[in-house]
């Protein structure tokens, strides 16, 4: 169980949750927050649903800091580069702009004033939410609405299974991580910031083939994912505050 997730006093996730305690976590704040994610290669030492498992827990996070409810992990990935991956399964992202779109509607029924969509796998806001948040607006939509990825939050950053995405998972899901799978030494001769693309087909055999981005076997750990996740936590309060939600 993840680390919000195992502490929390009050439950915020809407799939485990009875009416009268999503009533009233409504009347204390009628938002909800939905991840979205892939299931796709991350490396051979993370799950390939890491998109969407980060992204929920950063969501559980923010539902016990600030109140709301957590919509259960979506994991729909469309776009990107491991389409031909092992284990990677992308979908065309017409038909989920399409139910992405129903779910707003359905959520502003209910009584929602705010969602914060969030999408662990990059691609995914681009793809399907920023349309799918346009087509609801311009269809009369009032809740506010918020489609973001994590490192456009201040001071977070991002990648793809490398130092971030490790960072996150093993300060959210440490028991999801083996580091292990990295075997050899660091490639980062440039220095601690080198961005390094390993996805390249003569590297297959490389311990980091797939992953792009800063070498997390020597950069990534919990406290650069705890960190990280409490500065996106306090930018999505923020706006959440900013908007009267």
């Amino acid at each position: 169980m993840g680390v919000f997730s195992s502490k929390l006093e009050r439950e915020v996730r809407l799939e485990r949750m009875r009416p009268a305690q999503i009533d009233e976590a409504m009347k204390r704040r009628a938002a909800i927050y939905v991840p979205f994610g892939s299931i796709e290669f991350h490396g051979r030492q993370n799950p390939v649903g890491l998109d969407a498992i980060k992204a929920h827990e950063q969501l559980v996070g923010l539902a016990a800091r600030v109140g709301g409810v957590v919509y259960p992990p979506v994991f729909f990935g469309a776009g990107g580069g491991h389409t031909d991956y092992a284990h990677s399964f992308m979908l065309d992202a017409e038909p989920v702009r399409k139910l992405v779109g129903q779910l707003l509607s359905r959520f502003e029924r209910d009584g929602f004033r705010g969602a914060i969509l969030i999408s662990g796998h990059y691609p995914n806001k681009k793809e399907y939410l920023v349309p799918a948040v346009e087509d609801y607006l311009d269809g009369g939509g009032r809740m506010k609405v918020l489609a973001l990825i994590e490192n456009e939050a201040p001071g977070v950053g991002g990648d793809h299974a490398a130092k971030w995405e490790t960072s996150f998972q093993l300060y959210l899901h440490p028991e999801t991580v083996d580091m292990r799978a990295l075997e050899g030494k660091p490639d980062n001769l440039g220095g601690p910031e080198e961005r390094i693309n390993w996805m390249k087909d003569e590297l297959k055999s490389h311990p980091c083939y797939g992953i792009v981005g800063i070498d997390p076997r020597a950069h990534a750990s919990a406290e650069e994912g705890k960190q990280a996740t409490e500065k996106l936590i306090t930018h999505l309060a923020a706006w959440l505050d900013a908007q009267g939600v």
